[in-house]
């Protein structure tokens, strides 16, 4: 009967369970990279859409690449694509946008069946948060205020879009149109390295306000 060499069987031991250890973390690298979507290149534009009508779903393409069904008065997750021009198509409206490297932007369905285009820088603080508005309500000038009155965003003209960088608060804002109180909004927890948008949509006389994360 042949004997067991105890240092041989360590050693294959060894290698066995190091063989075991690559397989687990290769599995686990391909569970990661199906789990989160690949980074985006330098230069990047990024893209959204926002469902501004009581549609159901609109889905929501910008050149080739899909956006999937947006619900109603909720915003699709940001798409990332080299700079430049493409169509952009949401339910059965359609419009060309000309994108830029490092600018974040925003495709809007509104009540009117048209789509309305919003351009702001992309926000990279791990410190403050954004606080953006935008104003799809036509012949109004928004304002967003806290209830003290302090101005957070000023003047903000129909189908554009304002924000500012702030520390993180729980805030309770207000929206005002010129000098007269629109609505208050919802209030919201902000937290460091977040962007929060509020989309003002309706009419003047019955706004409805919509956060988004994001």
């Amino acid at each position: 009967m042949s004997r067991v060499n105890p240092e041989r069987s360590m050693r294959m031991r060894s290698f066995m369970q190091a063989a075991t250890a690559v397989i687990l973390l290769g599995s686990a690298a391909v569970a990661t990279a199906g789990l989160y979507p690949p980074a985006a290149p330098p230069g990047s534009a990024f893209v959204r859409v926002f469902n501004a009508t009581s549609q159901p779903k609109v889905t929501a393409q910008v050149g080739s690449k899909s956006l999937g069904d947006v619900a109603a008065l909720e915003a699709s997750s940001y798409a990332f694509l080299p700079p430049g021009q493409y169509p952009v198509k949401i339910g059965d409206a359609s419009e060309n946008a000309t994108l830029q490297g490092a600018h974040c932007y925003t495709a809007a369905l509104g009540s009117d069946s048209k789509l309305h285009q919003f351009d702001q820088p992309c926000f990279n603080s791990q410190l403050k948060a954004l606080v953006a508005i935008y104003n799809l309500i036509d012949g109004t000038t928004l304002s967003l205020r806290t209830t003290d009155g302090t101005t957070v965003v000023d003047s903000v003209a129909p189908n554009a879009s304002g924000q500012r960088e702030v520390n993180p608060i729980k805030a309770d804002l207000v929206v005002y149109d010129g000098a007269n109180k629109l609505a208050d909004a919802k209030p919201v927890m902000l937290m460091r390295g977040g962007t929060y948008s509020l989309f003002v949509i309706g009419t003047r006389s019955s706004p409805v306000l919509i956060w988004v994360n994001g």
